[in-house]
């Protein structure tokens, strides 16, 4: 049974079994704000604002019609896998560097 590895900082990596309670309470707010990102299929024939991207900056392959992507505040779109990934250990769009939680958090403020 494999543990899972976190990353309570973009530097630090760690077992579950070794993170601290405010640590795994972090991840636990992290893992649930990135559930509630927007999330889809890459259509680029769908709409005009996905023509602009056509790979994904974080694998580096291109979007294939159908891939499960999902959408950041500031509109960036990536695979679902790399980019869920990604924001366990920063939670910055691979892009543009815009702060993703901030972002979510005042448009849940808004609501």
């Amino acid at each position: 049974e494999q543990v899972p590895v976190y990353h309570p900082t973009p530097s630090q990596t760690r077992l579950a079994t070794q993170l601290t309670e405010e640590e795994q309470i972090r991840i636990a707010q992290r893992i649930g704000l990135i559930q509630h990102l927007p999330k889809g299929v890459y259509d680029p024939g769908r709409d005009g604002s996905e023509k602009k991207i056509r790979e994904c900056v974080i694998c580096m392959m291109d979007f294939v019609y159908g891939d499960p992507i999902r959408f950041l505040p500031c509109m960036h779109i990536y695979h679902l896998d790399c980019i869920d990934d990604w924001l366990m250990r920063s939670f910055t769009c691979p892009s543009c560097m815009e702060p993703v939680d901030a972002a979510l958090l005042s448009s849940y403020e808004t609501n």
